[in-house]
């Protein structure tokens, strides 16, 4: 999809707003980040074709298209964009026409009207509520999906999934390493050691998952440090999809204290690809010492390169999740109407292909519910993520893809940004959990960063420091004196706050980056 001028005006909009961390924004900071991808209307989750949305959030830049039908059935998109307010935004639900369809030459769609106002609002970053024109407001959630193959590769062959997670409470903060194996011919069964926590201990612990969903609920053992020695007692991990949260209990002062957990699975755990290594390695976790890891990529909005020209056009929502791929394509037929096509398949390494399906029938915007069926296929669509750009001569560490589209030449994807510079020095301003390590043992430093001078960032604080070391990288080197020793941590502004050694707990303008407050069912 080629940005209309509207978000051009939003990145201005945003950039206006100043670069600073500490400045405080004109809007409501949220606790939370929805998460990119796919969200579904919950009442209308019933196995069968029917619209669905493909949200993006980045900062406060709020981006959504929207695949249902038309009142005589047949298929066509929406898009929404504008600056949240809090955690709600009201905007119009525009509607294009005479864009480019699959084969065609290049083509600049135009606005074709718009049936109203939508309103989405978000309790937490996976569950929130919409209002379409013409209707009630009703429930909407984060899309889940996991293959069948995915589910049987975890549980029969020996793994590990790695994340970074951090606790935050009035009084006390703490951030920490969790790796989770399967013992596999060891029979020491699913097993969780943590690392780089408060006062360098090392913990292990029993873990059990629940009911069949990827929910853990561990304890703390006597294998390592002894558990009355260590701080944490007992954990419960949700794992939803890049995310992670739920609660840790602490040992403080001879009394527990349950806190708040949010993280991410981190570089090493789900979502890495590795290649080159022995065949035990699958393609969604492992072990990447001594082979080439190669990261997923982000839920989002994708956008063919050379299409990304400031006019409404085509786009793409890529989905991955848990071995599978959901794609739509948002695009045009020939005759101009709008329309959309999606798919799904395994997501095998880092290539996937699958038919694009058009499909009619469904719900209209005010209409009688209705489910939609198969029209036809347009033919296969294709993708291969390829490694970091940066590795590929380009300047700045988005992951790229190439993506060959039915009646097409294979064609650059990436993912699109909705705010200004965030690939830049700027996009590190925030709050992170950093990793550090040098002469003493490594720990976690929680850092604001908050001033950009030249480039270099520095911490409010003034004891951290952070510029590029290599200018041929996208990752920043951070330093920091601890108790006399210089200590080393490095930062990368990939997307969905994935590196090996960091976690972003707020960015540049104070939202929280997590998922917030998701009930623990």
């Amino acid at each position: 999809m080629r940005l209309p001028i509207r978000i051009q005006a939003l990145r201005t909009a945003v950039l206006a707003a100043g670069l600073a961390f500490s400045h405080v924004p004109s809007w409501a900071a949220r606790d939370f980040t929805p998460q990119a991808g796919t969200w579904i209307i919950s009442e209308e989750l019933d196995g069968k074709p029917g619209r669905g949305l493909a949200i993006d959030v980045q900062g406060n830049t709020f981006f959504m298209q929207v695949f249902g039908y038309e009142k005589n059935g047949d298929a066509t998109f929406y898009m929404a964009t504008g600056q949240m307010d809090g955690n709600t935004i009201t905007a119009p639900l525009n509607r294009y026409s005479g864009g480019r369809s699959f084969g065609s030459a290049a083509k600049d769609a135009v606005e074709d009207g718009s049936p109203g106002n939508v309103t989405v609002s978000f309790a937490n970053g996976l569950q929130g509520t919409v209002q379409f024109p013409g209707e009630e407001e009703v429930a909407i959630q984060r899309f889940h999906m996991q293959s069948a193959e995915f589910e049987d590769r975890y549980w029969v062959k020996e793994r590990t999934r790695r994340f970074i997670v951090s606790a935050v409470d009035t009084d006390r903060q703490m951030a920490f390493f969790a790796n989770m194996s399967l013992g596999g011919s060891s029979g020491r069964g699913l097993q969780m050691t943590l690392s780089d926590m408060p006062g360098d201990l090392l913990q292990r612990m029993a873990c059990e998952r629940l009911d069949g969903r990827d929910v853990y609920s561990c304890k703390a053992t006597n294998d390592g440090i002894p558990s009355e020695q260590g701080n944490v007692q007992a954990l419960r991990l949700h794992i939803a999809g890049i995310d992670v949260y739920g609660t840790v209990d602490i040992l403080s002062n001879g009394a527990i204290q349950q806190m708040p957990l949010q993280g991410i699975t981190a570089v090493g755990g789900e979502g890495t690809v590795i290649t080159g290594c022995p065949p035990f390695i699958d393609a969604y976790v492992g072990n990447a010492r001594g082979c080439n890891p190669v990261t997923s990529p982000s839920s989002g909005t994708w956008v063919v390169e050379d299409e990304l020209l400031g006019k409404p056009g085509r786009g793409f929502a890529i989905d991955v999740q848990n071995g599978m791929v959901l794609a739509q394509v948002f695009n045009y037929l020939p005759d101009g109407a709008p329309t959309f096509h999606m798919g799904s398949g395994l997501y095998q390494g880092i290539n996937a292909s699958f038919p694009l399906n058009r499909y009619a029938g469904g719900r209209a915007l005010g209409g009688p519910a209705a489910s939609g069926h198969l029209v036809d296929s347009a033919g296969d669509l294709s993708i291969r993520f390829s490694e970091n750009a940066v590795r590929q001569g380009y300047d700045d560490n988005r992951l790229v893809g190439i993506a060959s589209i039915p009646g097409e030449e294979p064609k650059r994807i990436v993912r699109m940004s909705l705010e200004p510079d965030a690939a830049g020095l700027q996009g590190f301003l925030g709050q992170w959990w950093i990793s550090f390590r040098g002469q003493s043992l490594p720990t976690f430093k929680l850092v604001n960063l908050t001033t950009l001078d030249g480039d270099y960032l520095t911490s409010e604080d003034g004891q951290v420091a952070c510029n590029r070391a290599d200018t041929e990288l996208p990752s920043l080197r951070c330093l920091w004196t601890r108790d006399g020793v210089l200590m080393t941590g490095y930062l990368s502004n990939q997307p969905n706050n994935r590196f090996g050694g960091q976690l972003q707990v707020k960015d540049r303008h104070g939202h929280g980056m997590g998922l917030g407050n998701v009930p623990l069912d």
